[in-house]
């Protein structure tokens, strides 16, 4: 509860304590008229007590805190009050009146106010403790009262307070777990959002002007993912420039999978930053070896497939290392498939050092789709998938549409066959002459 509820909650509770002592002490002097002054003085000066309290409160900002405290105070001084006069034998037992109020005080309470179960048990014990000793030590057997449906009634009358405040107590409990995992999970998603924007930052560009230009689509299965494209352009002024793209997969997903991501895409950028013209084999052995040598302790594996496009000479290279086969369209709609020629980076070192370069023609009009397995292994049945089949079934239609290039279009047609959720990363990349 807010402090504006708990100070108008006590208020709402002492003004009503107020009117239920006039009410109480009016409804005694109707129904005995022989009732003694100082009862009559007493039930009117708690009723003050209550209603200064609670105008003192409207006009006093106290804190939650203290507004609980003097409600306490408030009631237990009364009930010392009357023990008082019980041990003075002034009141022989506590009377209807009191049963009464003690009722209807431990229960608005509880119910108004953020009474701990520990502050009303012990309110409630000591109302018990005082008024069934009082019953022992001062009833003398002149009035007819039964000892035990008194005691009962000084019993039964706490626990409706009792219970709501630990049905309060409950709920106060379960609210403040549940504000506590939103405020965490609040906190773990932005921490998610700001990893995801670092590590989407090191994506590059889509290249839309020159001879050599690329594209990509990237639907990560949570937030963040393990799939990465690096790009280097090896003289960004000029329009015949060769292009060097890397597309790699990390095993696993989430933050250690991006993670990793992240620290090959800065290896990269060293290797083209010390040798932009760098071959699609050395960029490989270089990969590998990076990861042998700095993620062995976290098996690590990662496929990969390199790329360097050189318009000047009108070729396309290709290294492919454990990889989803990369698809080759030419402007006529022949389909090529590179298939992996080194086993993926990360299994030993020197191994991947067997990984083929494959050569091929590419002019105004060809395509190179790479994708990772995400793509290839998306399910469209209980026991089927979608396949290098299902990106070449994409690749071998006409153009349809000149504002979808072909990453988009596949990544379609992968939501449309998959059957259920997505199960992996996916990174689709083309490259293209125009």
């Amino acid at each position: 509860m807010t402090e504006s509820e708990v100070r108008r909650n006590t208020a709402q509770f002492l003004g009503i304590l107020a009117l239920l002592g006039v009410a109480v002490t009016l409804i005694q002097m109707m129904s005995d008229r022989a009732l003694a002054i100082n009862h009559v003085t007493l039930g009117l000066a708690w009723a003050g007590i209550y209603l200064t309290a609670t105008i003192m409160i409207y006009f006093v900002d106290l804190k939650k805190i203290w507004c609980v405290r003097l409600s306490l105070m408030l009631i237990i001084a009364e009930g010392l009050v009357a023990i008082a006069r019980w041990i003075l034998a002034v009141d022989p037992s506590p009377n209807e009146g009191t049963v009464v109020g003690v009722l209807v005080g431990l229960t608005m309470g509880a119910a108004l106010l953020p009474w701990s179960p520990r502050q009303t048990l012990a309110v409630s014990g000591a109302w018990i403790i005082a008024s069934i000793t009082s019953l022992f030590l001062f009833h003398d057997g002149s009035e007819d009262i039964s000892v035990p449906a008194s005691i009962f009634a000084y019993i039964a009358i706490t626990i409706p307070g009792t219970m709501i405040s630990f049905f309060r107590m409950s709920r106060f409990q379960d609210q403040f777990e549940l504000h506590f995992i939103q405020s965490k999970y609040d906190e773990v998603r932005e921490d998610l959002q700001a990893a995801k924007a670092i590590h989407e930052r090191g994506f590059p560009k889509p290249k839309s002007s020159g001879q050599v230009r690329f594209t990509y689509v990237y639907k990560p299965m949570s937030q963040i993912g393990g799939d990465s494209v690096f790009a280097s352009i090896e003289d960004p002024g000029h329009a015949d420039s060769a292009v060097t793209l890397v597309l790699f997969d990390v095993t696993g997903h989430g933050i250690t999978a991006a993670l990793t991501a992240n620290r090959l895409q800065g290896e990269l950028m060293r290797l083209t930053g010390e040798d932009p013209t760098i071959q699609p084999d050395a960029i490989l052995r270089a990969m590998d070896r990076y990861v042998c040598l700095t993620l062995a302790d976290s098996a690590v594996l990662v496929s990969a497939v390199a790329i360097r496009v050189e318009p000047k000479r009108g070729i396309i290279q290709v290294a492919n290392a454990g990889h989803p086969a990369p698809i080759l369209r030419n402007d006529r709609g022949a389909l090529v498939r590179i298939e992996p020629s080194g086993p993926v980076l990360g299994v030993g070192l020197e191994q991947i050092m067997q990984t083929r370069v494959e050569e091929h023609p590419f002019h105004e009009g060809d395509s190179l789709v790479a994708y990772t397995d995400g793509v290839s292994e998306a399910r469209t049945g209980s026991e089927s998938m979608f396949g290098t089949e299902g990106v070449e079934s994409v690749l071998s239609h006409d153009w349809v549409e000149q504002s979808k290039r072909w990453p988009t279009q596949i990544l379609e047609e992968v939501e449309n066959r998959r059957a259920g959720g997505a199960t992996d990363d996916i990174l689709i990349l083309e490259t293209y002459r125009a």
